[in-house]
């Protein structure tokens, strides 16, 4: 993991040790954090940090219905949690929690959805179109349909390795527009083919967002995808170096739709979510060469289809 690297006044995201006062929102990677302390994701992790999202204007925190959240002048991070055992399975917890979600949206002041981050158990459960994903992606597709959202958020979808019956819902909103990319290399996810489930994940590959304090690339969750089809079965390096090209595709969009020429590297924080133990030294190395410069976090996560081996998302500064 990579945290040495000097604060940056204008960056909205940076990895520390510990969240400091300029800071609105802290996710705790690999570690719990008490309800006042941000966000955790408790995943196995090679090292631990915390993910500090920095404030602007006034830093505020409460609830909305159910969920929680931590906000300032521009963003909001909110977190919602379910428990399957109180909706009948993962497809009717996904569809009431999206439920939820696009219903607080609007009386929260941060209307505009960006990104959302899901985490539950068991990912790959389940016979054919009964696989715990595929049901995920049933029930977030009827919220879909019926909310008012014109266009899909990033997103990411990463099975905890712990045995729990909680969905977890994270998402981040703003006061003004992003606007959602996709990767020419890859297949809009809505119009994936029946293969890939009874209904198809929604999701954009990236969103951009363009404010006072900088542009920003919000990065999917980004796997050895190419078209709607896995590449590399079982190959983790191949599978790593089609998920590069996948990330440099997307910046290349973004650089054309901020009128920039931004690179990887300084300002750019990443997750990656390694399926196997035994895998996560390598993936780390391999983020070291690749990404000079970058900050990075390597936990161990299940990829929500059973041949990919990795998965990486994140946050660029242009």
């Amino acid at each position: 993991m990579s945290t040495a690297v000097p604060e940056h006044p204008r960056w909205l995201v940076e990895l520390a040790d510990e969240p400091g006062e300029a800071h609105f929102a802290a996710w705790r990677l690999g570690q719990r954090a008490a309800a006042a302390d941000g966000f955790s994701l408790p995943m196995p992790a090679l090292a631990t940090t915390t993910e500090c999202w920095r404030g602007s204007g006034r830093v505020r925190g409460g609830e909305i219905g159910a969920a929680r959240f931590c906000a300032d002048d521009d963003f909001m991070l909110a977190e919602l949690v379910l428990s399957e055992k109180d909706f009948g399975g993962i497809g009717k917890t996904t569809h009431e929690a999206y439920r939820r979600l696009f219903d607080y949206l609007p009386a929260s002041g941060y209307p505009y959805l960006l990104r959302i981050w899901n985490y539950f158990s068991g990912i790959n459960e389940g016979i054919g179109d009964q696989e715990r994903y595929r049901q995920f992606c049933v029930g977030r597709q009827l919220a879909f349909e019926r909310s008012w959202m014109d266009a899909d958020p990033a997103a990411t979808v990463i099975g905890l390795p712990e045995k729990s019956s909680r969905l977890r819902v994270l998402w981040l909103a703003s006061r003004t527009p992003g606007r959602m990319l996709d990767n020419p290399r890859q297949m809009v996810p809505r119009a994936y083919p029946p293969e890939h489930g009874p209904e198809p994940p929604r999701f954009s590959r990236g969103a951009l967002w363009n404010g006072m304090r900088g542009k920003l690339l919000l990065i999917s969750g980004t796997a050895s995808v190419v078209g709607h089809s896995s590449r590399h079965l079982g190959k983790l390096d191949a599978q790593l170096a089609e998920t590069r090209r996948n990330l440099d595709a997307l910046l290349k969009v973004a650089n054309e739709a901020a009128g920039t020429d931004s690179r990887f590297g300084a300002g750019t924080v990443l997750r990656a979510y390694v399926r196997s133990e035994t895998d996560l030294g390598d993936v780390e190395q391999w983020l070291h060469d690749s990404f000079p410069g970058a900050q990075y976090a390597v936990l161990q996560g299940d990829v929500c289809r059973q041949e990919l081996l990795v998965e990486i998302e994140g946050v660029h500064h242009l």
